[in-house]
Order: structure tokens, then C-alpha cells, then sequence
């Protein structure tokens, strides 16, 4: 048991000093591929939310920022932002994934989204107000619950422990319908289109509707001879009609129906959408504007749910979808780096030594090498001793001196003879320098 115990730990050590060796400073691999920024400017004196274009939703209180001296910001500040959803982002920013556990071993977050945020003033560092927190409902591709929130120190570049984010799930039909109501337009007369007239004239409390025609939403017939008809504006374009029985005053037995106006000449009709337009500009602009953010909402989701699903198994997608859409919400207590994770271990099941060599079997020197193993969110960085489970699917790259993408696809991995401790990896060169996200996603997953 103890020499047990005292593998198990030297192991651990290698894996640890094998990161470390290769990974020293948060530095990108490929400068031009940096994940780019969205910068914001904000006014500290109101309260603000931001939209980012991953689908991300930042909710800035009014005094959110303070100065070194501890004092609450006043003037404009620049704000940026940027999210991780998946391990090449997170490997062209230089991220560091890895986490120490109290007893020294080394694990690898798995990652269900990250992102970094910065508040900066011309010539004034910003912080982060505690009485007034900044909040981020981050997308997220899964609904575990066993994620925690880090914050990288940016001084030993270790993660923090903070807390923990709280998820919610939404649909988009219930995003619909819990934002605002556009005012129904009105309607080119159809053929249950109807008049009210009080024949008898008693109170003459129909006159503003002579000549009127009304068209049921519900597309049903209406046809009553009533004691009386009333007719109650509802204020978002529609009347809501009830017709009164001759015989009875029970209100249930009233027949309602909601309407809208309709108009049987092209001249009318267009005369009455010119008013209706008029009448509830604001409306319209604010029910449109919610539902251009919810459509941009889930449009984001929709792109970074196809590339979040290159790097899973199937299995690991199972029970997701475009119609729902998970977000974890945290606070942010300070600024840079802030990541929702769990540590877990390295893969397993064969470990060797690589040799790097070209399509002539010329040996090669790589740095920033890493693997991913499709089904897992987390990122390994290796130097020449590889861990790898050879019953998933995994894929394998770093970068050559004169800065090309070299590559080791899931093909090649099932070819390695497991039985010997050092195996040949002949890498894919990529004939020139990739400089962006989009042409290195193309070459590590062409059929995607």
C-alpha cells in the first residue's frame, strides 16, 4: 500500500510538472487568434444591461465601479467582455485550466463557461464595487449542478474557489409570451366581420362605433340580438365585445368576444393602420425591442450550441436543444478571468511517450501541444508524455517552430501500438499559418 501510495503520487507530480513546464504565463498561443473583446461604454450614475452577442446578459447596478482609493466612479467607463464555450477558445487565449487540490494532485477543470470581464478609466485602474455587484447570466450548455465559480488570480495565475452560480432553463415560447404585447394592428374586413347598432337608440352609447366593423381574433362567427351591447377598449388595439340576453342578467351567461377594427375599402384600412401606428409608437417599439433581443438571444445559442456539439459526443448533447436555453448567473468579484468549473482527473487507460515527426518522419519540436477528448469540455496540455483513454475520441495539437498547426486526429490515436511505452506521431502540417478561430476550426474539424 505504501509503495501504491507513493506511485500514485510521483505520478501526479509528472502530470503536474509536465503542464507546468509547457504552460508558464497566460499567453496566447497564436497572437492574431486571440478571442477578440466587445467593448462597452458605461455611465456608473445608471443602472445598465448589456446584451452580448454570445447571448451573455450583463446587469451593471448604478455605482458598480470604485476607484484605488476606495471611491465610487463617476465619470464613464470603458468595459470588456469576452466568453470561453468551448477548449479551442480557451486554448487561443493561453488560458491555464488546470487546479490543485488540498492534497497536491494535480486535476483539469471541465468547463461549463467562462469569461472575462475589465472595467478601465484612461489613466485610473477600476474595481469592482462589493455593495454593488456586477452580475453575468452566461449561457451554458449543460444543467449539472456540481459546477463552482473560480476566479484566476492574476499574480500566480492560480484559480480561486468563490462560490457557487445559480442555473436557469427557458424556452423560447415562454420568453415570448412573457414579453410585452405588440397592440393588434387592425384587419382588412374578413368574412365574419361584423357591426354593432342599437336599434332602439336608448342610450345612443354605440354611436362612436357607427359604421365600425368589428373581426373576431378567434376566427368564429358572432350574430346576437341582445337587450344590449357593450363595448370595452382594452387598450392594445383589440375591443372586447359583450352582448347582454334579453332574458337573463347572470353575467355568465353574457356572450364576450375580443375584437379587432376592420375595414372593407383598401382606403380606410390603410387610413387606420396609419392611426394605429401613431397611437402606440411607443408600444410597438417596446415589444419589438424585446422581441429583437429574445430572437438575438437565441440565434446566439442556436451558433454556439452547433459548436459546442463539434467538440461533445453525442451522448453528451443528449436532452438539448434549440428550443431551451441554460444560463448560469453569478456575481462578479473582481475583475479578469471568472470560470464555472469542476476539477476532474487526466484521462486514462494508456499513457506514452511521443515523438513528433513531420509527413517525411523528420523529428519536430512543437510547443502549446494539448488534447481534447470529444465528450468532455476541458483541455489537456502535454509536452511528450501523452494520457489518453483509447476507447474515446481524441485529438491532439500544438504548434511548430515556424508557427503552423500540427495536428493528431482521432485516426491516427487508434493506430498507436498500446503495448509499447514510445510511439511515433506523425503529425498534419498545415501547409501555411491559421491566424483565426474560424480557419483553425476548419482544419481540426473539416466536416463540421
Amino acid at each position: 500500500m505504501l509503495s501504491i501510495t507513493s506511485c500514485k503520487q510521483e505520478e501526479n507530480k509528472n502530470i503536474q510538472n509536465n503542464a507546468e513546464e509547457e504552460f508558464i504565463s497566460l499567453v496566447p498561443p497564436i497572437k492574431e487568434a486571440d478571442i477578440k473583446f466587445e467593448e462597452f461604454k458605461i455611465d456608473p450614475s445608471n443602472d445598465t444591461i448589456i446584451y452580448h452577442s454570445s447571448g451573455t446578459e450583463i446587469n451593471i447596478p448604478k455605482n458598480a465601479f470604485l476607484n484605488a482609493k476606495g471611491e465610487v466612479i463617476k465619470e464613464k467607463v470603458d468595459l470588456k467582455f469576452r466568453t470561453f464555450s468551448n477548449p479551442l477558445e480557451t486554448y487561443l487565449a493561453g488560458i491555464p485550466m488546470t487546479y490543485s487540490m488540498e492534497n497536491g494532485e494535480e486535476m483539469v477543470f471541465e468547463s461549463a463557461g467562462m469569461f472575462e470581464i475589465d472595467a478601465y478609466l484612461p489613466e485610473e485602474k477600476v474595481y469592482v464595487n462589493p455593495n454593488n455587484k456586477i452580475s453575468v447570466s452566461m449561457v451554458s450548455f449543460t444543467k449539472e449542478d456540481n459546477f463552482k465559480t473560480y476566479d484566476l488570480d492574476p499574480n500566480s495565475q492560480k484559480w480561486v474557489e468563490t462560490g457557487k452560480d445559480k442555473i436557469t432553463e427557458t424556452s423560447k415560447e415562454d420568453a415570448l409570451k412573457n414579453a410585452p404585447k405588440m397592440p393588434e394592428p387592425p384587419r382588412k374586413a374578413g368574412k365574419f366581420a361584423f357591426q354593432i347598432e342599437d336599434v332602439y337608440n336608448t342610450e345612443n352609447s354605440l354611436k362612436d362605433y357607427k359604421n365600425v366593423w368589428f373581426e373576431p381574433i378567434d376566427g368564429k362567427e358572432v350574430g346576437f340580438d341582445s337587450k344590449d351591447i357593450l363595448v370595452k377598449d382594452l387598450k392594445n388595439g383589440t375591443y372586447e365585445i359583450t352582448f347582454v340576453p334579453w332574458t337573463t342578467t347572470s353575467e355568465k351567461l353574457r356572450n364576450k368576444t375580443v375584437c379587432v377594427l376592420a375595414f372593407k375599402d383598401d382606403e380606410s384600412y390603410s387610413n387606420a393602420m396609419n392611426a394605429y401606428q401613431k397611437k402606440y409608437e411607443n408600444q410597438i417599439k417596446i415589444a419589438q425591442k424585446e422581441r429583437d433581443k429574445i430572437e438575438r438571444e437565441w440565434n446566439a445559442y442556436e451558433k454556439e450550441l452547433r459548436v459546442y456539439n463539434t467538440f461533445m459526443a453525442k451522448k453528451s448533447v443528449e436532452g438539448l436543444s434549440f428550443e431551451r436555453r441554460i444560463t448560469r448567473t453569478m456575481q462578479i468579484n473582481n475583475f479578469g478571468f471568472v470560470n464555472c468549473d469542476y476539477p476532474s482527473s487526466y484521462p486514462s487507460g494508456a499513457k506514452i511517450h511521443a515523438i513528433y515527426v513531420d509527413s517525411n518522419n523528420k523529428e519536430i519540436k512543437l510547443h502549446d501541444i494539448v488534447m481534447i477528448e470529444k465528450g468532455r469540455n476541458a483541455l489537456y496540455r502535454y509536452m511528450s508524455k501523452i494520457r489518453f483513454n483509447p476507447k474515446k475520441e481524441n485529438l491532439l495539437w500544438g504548434i511548430t517552430n515556424d508557427g503552423k498547426l500540427a495536428y493528431f486526429t482521432t485516426e491516427d490515436f487508434n493506430k498507436i501500438d498500446l503495448s509499447k511505452k514510445e510511439a511515433i506521431f506523425k503529425m498534419r502540417i498545415h501547409p501555411t499559418e491559421l491566424k483565426t478561430y474560424d480557419e483553425i476550426m476548419s482544419v481540426l474539424f473539416p466536416n463540421k
